[in-house]
């Protein structure tokens, strides 16, 4: 929307975008205030546990104190070695959420990485062209970006290109000037129709 703003003013969509953008901004503050509560009490719970485990190593430390099993110092210095080590804990469980974030982004990622595309590059199977002449020919071409199904871009295109013929695509953007091209170098394929 920020982008084609001009469109926007022309088209008087202002209300439309900005009730659009209330909307997804509702919902990520209504999902934020959960989290909020889910990192409160992780945030809670790590700071209990470091009181805890003072009280409980204090508590023991006082009895072999008592007991004459270990000398003051021994017990401040492994005192110390408990709190660095509950804080460091503490620390990493406030980070809980951000695991999950960074897990589930990850498995996003090796999901991108091992899909296997409709089209292998690498194949020798196929029909070999050999009296490959330069000819285009889209005949009836509907196509969309797998991002944005319900946006079609070329609907019934058709166009002939003869070998050595130069062809200008002028068009206002967002028409499928680029899109073309792009099938043409086979990033993406067709819909319906044939290229």
């Amino acid at each position: 929307t920020i982008q084609n703003i001009r469109t926007v003013f022309q088209l008087t969509k202002e209300t439309h975008f900005y009730d659009q953008y209330s909307q997804i901004i509702d919902t990520i503050h209504r999902s934020s205030i959960k989290r909020v509560h889910i990192l409160g009490i992780l945030f809670s719970l790590a700071n209990a546990a470091v009181y805890f485990s003072i009280a409980v190593f204090v508590s023991y430390g006082t009895l072999l104190f008592d007991n004459g099993t270990v000398s003051f110092e021994n017990m401040l210095m492994v005192l110390n070695a408990v709190l660095l080590a509950a804080r460091t804990i503490g620390q990493h469980l406030s980070l809980f959420p951000d695991y999950g974030k960074a897990i589930e982004a990850a498995e996003n990622i090796f999901e991108l990485l091992n899909r296997k595309p409709t089209i292998d590059n690498e194949s020798k199977d196929g029909l070999e062209i050999t009296d490959f002449t330069g000819q285009l020919d889209f005949e009836d071409v509907y196509f969309n970006y797998p991002n944005r199904p319900q946006s079609i871009i070329l609907r019934n295109f058709k166009l002939n290109i003869k070998p050595g013929q130069k062809v200008a695509l002028v068009g206002t953007s967002g028409c499928g000037k680029s899109t073309t091209i792009q099938l043409i170098e086979r990033f993406y394929d067709v819909n319906i129709g044939r290229l």
